[in-house]
């Protein structure tokens, strides 16, 4: 489901079965569609990190690429899905920024490390909230340079 222009990581959810066509046994699927934007002109590669649940407990969905037009390109408007074993809303945090230090690599090789995180002197966005279960949950992440 990669194409060339993609260097992102699908979803690891646990748990779950992590494809859109598949079924919880129920047929209710828990959708999310991501929308990343960026007016600025800052640099470095770029993360996407959504834990699921508390301390992310319930997997994550995350993605990394050389550069914000990357995974602007990759992520924006791509649904992912998911059929619970459990039925259950989830809380989530999803964060995107820019690495303008390029100080992150070593801590996002993992992108569920907790230490992955923007320093505050990157571009960045955060969004709380609860993806609730059998619908579809719209994470919107304007990314912005910091004052």
């Amino acid at each position: 489901m990669t194409t060339p222009h993609r260097w992102i990581l699908w979803p690891l959810l646990v748990g779950v079965l992590a494809s859109c066509g598949g079924s919880d046994g129920g047929g209710k699927q828990t959708c999310t569609v991501v929308t990343i934007t960026y007016a600025g002109s800052k640099s470095g590669a770029a993360y996407l990190r959504v834990p699921l649940g508390v301390g992310g407990a319930a997997g994550s969905l995350a993605a990394n690429a050389p550069s914000i037009q990357f995974l602007i390109l990759g992520e924006s408007g791509a649904v992912q899905c998911a059929g619970f074993i459990t039925p259950r809303d989830t809380p989530f945090t999803a964060t995107a920024w820019i690495d303008v230090s390029g100080a992150n690599p070593a801590n996002c090789s993992d992108l569920s490390n907790p230490q992955c995180q923007p320093l505050p002197s990157d571009p960045q966005a955060s969004q709380s909230g609860v993806m609730l279960y059998g619908q579809t949950t719209q994470i919107r992440l304007d990314v912005v340079d910091p004052p």
